[in-house]
């Protein structure tokens, strides 16, 4: 059975480059490309690093500016197999097959649970107590190939998504340091999904980050850990301006008065009342261009939170 020598990454962000510095560290001789996307107005985004560690390797480097061109790259590459990790564009079904070995990838949950968009981002927002990463093969389907090896990790009640994301990544580089040789050399092999058990996550923008003051004290605490930095943020409207909430906790005490409505200033904290008649406490917020403490913020107990 022949070796698999022909390796093309594609993929963005810090995941995907810890992802293929390991990659390179087991077996530089592989990689015979890099393709990823001019991402440099996401904050997010590691693009130089990509550009410095090809240039360092002298690996061929490839910038997509659309799914056109990126599968255009893919075809003139002509790999072996292709691993996946940080992108954004659909790769069609004639591509997926034009690879002989195909197109494996790392997806952020313990699939076949929350295939789709922003699975991590949903899982907490979900309150569950587990989450994880799967490397799979791509298929015609949404998330729905066979997985080569699959990681969890317990989610703590003060985790927010920023410290989900590094013990991930620890996760997903381990299991390319235990799968990606055996991979090359056809001596692992993957294992179906289930699919009765799948479900789907929609795709998320910024706005789909507004916070909703009718539902209770920890689903809105949920809310926020899981839309926090890195990402855009969730958020509610102060004087018709968005203020975004970095960092807030869940308290058991009953407060009567409207959702959305500030309850009690603390020094640096603000309670605001929630559907259940529980508050949230407000510890970090950002209004204005301004990132503080909410109490410097936020002023009034007379203050009330919208939509708008």
């Amino acid at each position: 059975m022949s070796r698999i020598k022909k390796v093309l990454f594609i993929g963005s962000k810090k995941l995907g480059l810890r992802c293929l510095q390991e990659m390179h560290d087991l077996d530089p001789d592989s990689i015979i490309g890099i393709l990823t996307i001019d991402d440099r107005d996401d904050g997010r985004n590691v693009y130089k690093g990509f550009e410095e560690f090809a240039a360092a390797k002298k690996i061929n480097f490839y910038v997509a500016r659309n799914k056109a061109e990126a599968e255009d790259n893919i075809l003139r590459a002509s790999p072996e197999i292709c691993f996946v990790v940080g992108w954004y564009w659909i790769i069609s079904a004639g591509t997926l097959k034009s690879v002989p070995n195909g197109f494996l990838g790392i997806h952020h949950s313990l699939l076949p649970k929350y295939r789709g968009g922003s699975p991590l981002v949903w899982a907490v927002i979900n309150g569950e107590k587990m989450v994880g990463t799967t490397l799979f093969s791509f298929t015609e389907g949404m998330d729905d190939g066979n997985i080569w090896a699959q990681e969890s990790l317990e989610v703590d009640d003060k985790d927010y998504i920023s410290d989900l994301l590094v013990r991930l990544e620890e996760k997903a580089v381990s299991i390319l340091r235990e799968k990606y040789i055996p991979i090359l050399e056809k001596k692992a092999k993957p294992s179906p999904q289930d699919h009765k058990k799948a479900t789907f996550c929609a795709q998320r923008i910024p706005e789909d980050g507004l916070i909703d003051w009718n539902k209770g004290a920890l689903e809105i605490f949920n809310f926020v850990r899981a839309q926090s930095e890195p990402y855009p943020g969730a958020f509610t409207f102060l004087d018709h301006k968005k203020l975004i909430i970095w960092k807030a906790n869940p308290e058991k005490m009953v407060y009567y008065g409207s959702p959305g409505q500030v309850a009690r200033k603390s020094y640096s904290l603000v309670y605001v009342i929630c559907g259940d008649n529980r508050p949230i406490v407000l510890e970090t917020v950002e209004y204005d261009g301004r990132k503080s403490r909410a109490g410097d913020i936020i002023k009034s107990i007379k203050t009330r939170f919208g939509n708008s």
